[in-house]
């Protein structure tokens, strides 16, 4: 019997094609990672989210979580898939093969929604990592945001700041590590959380990444390549040179800050630490011990009234940074709820947010001017944070 299903071993995911209509893509447990059915694109995290994302339109893409309901119903779909799959090559595939149809055999819905809620005991939601960051491991240093007063953030008010003491940080970890298991091949990186996790004091942090080094090998050669965070600007100014310069021999590879706008206007409209100004010289320090930088802009920050301004004063921002190849500028438009703090800043100052179009007219124009300020081979690119999951 003749069959269009085909397989790929990998080191570490397992994935199964059948006519290339539908692809369906596994963990080391056996877990489904990635799917493709029907045009429609499926991504399930850690996390036991599952993300949709499919094209509805020429430029249009939908990105959205599952309910609960719509969840469930994909997954029997692609458990079955899979089965079915598995059934049908297992004749004819390489002995290496059947240790990881077990494993994927062994998950039904029922089992992968109880993972979801093992998931919920070890971790505190992970709300956002950068864009080249979602297939690091994360480990939660901090919980919560130690501002957790941006206007146009929601993502941390469900929870206090609180920083772990190296022994609740080592069991984290371990509990960690239990839950991703043989999962832990497809993750290339450490992400150190939650929001600010670098504005640990110095002393604490030190022992805190001393933690994580003693539990996984981390380096140029070893599966987990360095260690990346978040920083906002006014936890950054309080490290030095040296301090930075300690991260740097510690395994800290990219250090991500919301610069937001560059416009001091925009910049307080929603509700930011430190300023524009404090950013350069935060960034400037970093670089400067050997550390790379992320740096975020808000596409459609400060509305209509202050689009120009936004705008030009962020291109200058990014232009004095001397950003290099190992740097990334993110575009991500800004998505607020309708009970936003910010909406009424908005009001408040007779400016409006932007359209669709004006929303996408801007991301073109900041794209297409910051990439003539930074250096040859720095990334400028969109950062769409529905498109994240965990």
């Amino acid at each position: 019997m003749t069959t269009d299903i085909t397989i790929s071993l990998q080191p570490h995911h397992l994935t199964l094609a059948e006519a290339m209509r539908t692809i369906i893509a596994f963990d080391g447990e056996g877990r489904p990672i990635v799917a493709f059915r029907n045009g429609t694109n499926y991504v399930r995290g850690l996390s036991g989210d599952v993300l949709l994302k499919r094209t509805i339109a020429p430029g249009q893409k939908e990105r959205r979580k599952l309910s609960a309901d719509e969840r469930q119903a994909i997954l029997a779909e692609i458990l079955h898939d899979a089965h079915r799959m598995i059934e049908q090559i297992a004749a004819t595939v390489p002995p290496e093969a059947h240790d990881w149809f077990k494993r994927i055999q062994r998950w039904d819905v029922a089992g992968l929604e109880e993972e979801r809620e093992r998931f919920r005991t070890i971790y505190k939601p992970i709300s956002i990592v950068p864009p080249d960051q979602y297939r690091a491991l994360v480990l939660q240093a901090t919980e919560g945001c130690s501002w957790n007063r941006c206007h146009f953030c929601t993502f941390y008010r469900d929870r206090p700041f609180r920083i772990h003491t190296p022994t609740t940080f080592r069991e984290h970890i371990r509990q960690v590590k239990a839950f991703v298991g043989a999962g832990l091949g497809l993750r290339m990186a450490i992400f150190l959380g939650d929001a600010n996790a670098l504005i640990i004091p110095q002393p604490r942090l030190r022992s805190l990444l001393q933690v994580i080094h003693e539990e996984f090998p981390i380096g140029p050669t070893a599966p987990l390549k360095g260690i990346y965070s978040f920083l906002d600007i006014f936890g950054a100014e309080r490290k030095t040179l040296t301090d930075y310069r300690e991260l740097a021999g510690a395994g800290v590879r990219r250090i991500y800050l919301g610069l937001e706008s560059g416009d001091d206007t925009v910049f307080h409209q929603l509700n930011k630490p430190g300023s524009p100004a404090e950013a350069i010289e935060v960034v400037q320090t970093i670089k400067a011990a050997g550390i790379a930088v992320g740096v975020i802009l808000l596409a459609g920050a400060g509305g209509s009234r202050f689009a120009a301004d936004h705008v030009q004063h962020s291109i200058d921002v990014i232009a004095a940074m001397n950003l290099g190849p190992d740097d990334i500028v993110y575009l991500s438009p800004l998505i607020v709820g309708p009970d936003s703090p910010y909406l009424d800043r908005l009001r408040e100052s007779a400016s409006q947010p932007l359209d669709t179009a004006e929303m996408m007219a801007q991301v073109q124009t900041l794209k297409q001017s910051l990439r003539t300020v930074v250096a040859p081979g720095t990334k400028v690119v969109l950062y769409h944070i529905e498109e994240f999951v965990y």
